[in-house]
């Protein structure tokens, strides 16, 4: 098994890039060039400027969107990077075993029992009874798909998804789906889809259960330890402030 402090600090050098990568993002894309950019391209635009939002206070809103969907994107890959690395190292495998293509579509984490070591396969199969109650002698394996959220509204997604869990039955593999946050819209009507697809889901507080289980190292754990949770705390709320304090939001405060 790999020596936790290995995955410990991987895990922060992961954390650390991101929380940095956040507060770069501000420093671009809420500086005075890319702003009066963006005025520019506004004031010219046969829709926008028609409608008055060629604006620093539509610029700002346009600004936060995108710093918003990089905040999800950036959450989405600490939580899909981070349990590959661990799986490698709990299991002994190389990155091409645990992380392989079908079809074009990228599988998180694949765990074939073939690949295994027998004490690890006993592991892995007393794991699997636990927390999915099936007879892992039915599969050649888990195919393991993670998200920290979920967007229901991504049809996109949702087709790639549906195809994968094909993919991965036809395998043999056993496709598990891990959502680690409950608090998506109408999540529950997607669930219901793609679990008629194949997929088995583990949402919330069972699917960070079984991942720690299965890789032996828990995300939660980690990001509850006090002096990570005020590392975390620290450099989000120096990215925040650097928002309030940029050239884009001086442009807001400046009329009234």
């Amino acid at each position: 098994m790999q020596d936790q402090n290995v995955a410990l600090n991987r895990f922060m050098e992961e954390l650390r890039h991101h929380l940095g990568g956040w507060k770069e993002k501000v420093e671009t894309d809420f500086a005075k060039e890319n702003f009066d950019k963006e005025i520019a391209g506004l004031s010219t635009d046969p829709v926008y400027a028609k409608f008055h939002l060629n604006t620093p206070d539509y610029v700002f809103i346009r600004l936060m969107g995108r710093m918003s969907v990089s905040i999800g994107r950036r959450l989405g890959e600490i939580y899909d990077k981070i349990p590959r690395f661990a799986a490698q190292g709990r299991y002994n495998l190389e990155r091409n075993q645990v992380v392989t293509k079908l079809d074009g579509l990228e599988i998180d984490i694949q765990l074939l029992f073939s690949d295994l070591l027998p004490d690890d396969k006993d592991y892995l199969t007393k794991i699997i009874l636990k927390h999915l109650k099936v007879d892992h002698s039915k599969y050649t394996g888990l195919g393991i798909e993670i998200r920290y959220n979920f967007n229901p509204n991504d049809s996109s997604r949702l087709r790639k998804d549906k195809h994968l869990a094909e993919l991965l039955i036809a395998e043999g593999l056993y496709p598990v789906y891990l959502v680690f946050a409950d608090n998506s819209p109408r999540l529950a009507d997607a669930v219901t889809s793609l679990e008629r697809a194949g997929w088995n889901f583990l949402i919330a507080t069972p699917a960070l259960d079984f991942m720690a289980e299965v890789v032996g190292f828990d995300i939660s754990v980690v990001l509850d330890k006090e002096s990570v949770s005020a590392e975390i705390k620290k450099e989000t709320e120096s990215f925040m402030k650097s928002i309030w304090s940029s050239y884009a939001a001086s442009q807001l405060t400046s009329k009234s």
